[in-house]
Parts: C-alpha cells; sequence; structure tokens
C-alpha cells in the first residue's frame, strides 16, 4: 500500500527541519572553533561583535524570519527598505534575529495578532518611522 499524500508531505517536513538543524548546528560547531582572533576577525567583517555574530549563529538560519511577515502585516514592502534603507533593513534584521521574545512573536503573527507584536517588538519605533515616510505597499 502506497503512503497517502498528507503522511508523504508531514515525512518532508520532518526530513527539511531534521536537515535544517543539523545544518544549524553545524554552522554553530564551526563558529565555536574559532579561536578568540579568528572570530574577532570574522565578526569585524560582517560589522558584528563577536558575541552578538555568536548569539544570531546560535538562533540559526531562520534566525529574524518574523521581520518581514511583521513588515508585511504593517502595509510595509520589506524588498523596498532593503533597495532604499539597506542599513535600516540590516539593523532591524540583526535586532529580531537575536531578538529573546521570537517565539512569541512568530505566534502572535501566526494568530494575525501583528499590532500585538508592535507593543512588545524592539523594532517598532523603526517601523513606525518607516510607515510614516510611506514606505507602504501601492494600492
Amino acid at each position: 500500500m502506497a503512503p497517502s499524500s498528507n503522511s508523504m508531505e508531514a515525512l518532508m517536513g520532518l526530513m527539511t527541519t531534521i536537515t535544517r538543524w543539523r545544518s544549524d548546528r553545524k554552522a554553530g560547531h564551526e563558529l565555536t572553533s574559532l579561536d578568540a582572533d579568528e572570530l574577532g576577525a570574522l565578526a569585524r567583517d560582517v560589522g558584528l561583535s563577536p558575541d552578538l555574530l555568536t548569539r544570531l549563529t546560535a538562533r540559526g538560519a531562520g534566525g529574524g524570519g518574523e521581520l518581514p511577515r511583521l513588515l508585511r502585516a504593517g502595509g510595509i514592502v520589506p524588498e523596498r527598505i532593503g533597495r532604499t534603507h539597506p542599513d535600516v533593513m540590516r539593523d532591524m534584521s540583526i535586532v529580531c534575529a537575536g531578538c529573546l521574545v521570537a517565539r512569541r512573536c512568530r505566534r502572535d503573527l501566526d494568530r494575525g495578532w501583528a499590532p500585538v507584536v508592535q507593543r512588545y517588538c524592539p523594532n517598532t519605533e523603526t517601523i513606525k518611522a518607516l510607515q510614516a515616510e510611506r514606505c507602504h505597499v501601492v494600492s
């Protein structure tokens, strides 16, 4: 008997999750295997402190994935911000990737509660400034 498409989708999702987890662990291990000078050089190359680079790497490849969702929910096109204000987008991405309440944010966004997220999001003031600058989606 052939497996159903639902069970195949679940299996593929599980395999994707495992692959991502292994990749994230490998990246974290590679970073922790660097000595202090190498870590410092790498951090300088990407414009971060060694501590922040380590914390961001620990979150894995999905770290900061909530930001585009939050921006879109507020009527902002993330790609446009990336083109018009690349430094602002980079800074907001770093803040988001290092955020300690990402799980809560993701859950609230899944529920459609973007206004609730803006009550505790460390990027809220920047998002409001972008909205005021009319970086909205053109209707």
